[in-house]
């Protein structure tokens, strides 16, 4: 089975940053509770902007990404706060440092 990574971005209402910040830290907690996940990873840009990048050791660990009871109520804090629909790419890693692909 091959790995999958997902990539995206996220951008927040103004004046929200921090409380995204807050929020995204609960999801990445939330992400330990999930079976499969290896990385899990959020990382703020300039302004209201924000990166994801998540690893997750087959397409059954990201189908099933979510279900938790800690996710769930991670994105429900998560969802008002954003000026738009995230735009996030799955992919299948092909070559890293830092983990096995």
């Amino acid at each position: 089975m091959s790995k999958v990574s997902m990539m995206g971005t996220i951008t927040c209402q103004d004046g929200k940053a921090d409380e995204m910040e807050a929020v995204l830290t609960a999801m990445v907690e939330a992400a330990r509770e999930e079976p499969g996940v290896e990385i899990y990873s959020y990382h703020r840009g300039e302004g209201n902007n924000f990166s994801f990048f998540a690893l997750l050791t087959d397409a059954e660990s990201m189908q099933s990404h979510g279900q938790s009871d800690g996710m769930k109520a991670a994105m429900a804090a998560f969802m008002p706060l954003m000026a738009e629909p995230p735009q996030m790419s799955p992919a299948t890693p092909i070559a890293a440092i830092g983990f096995e692909v």
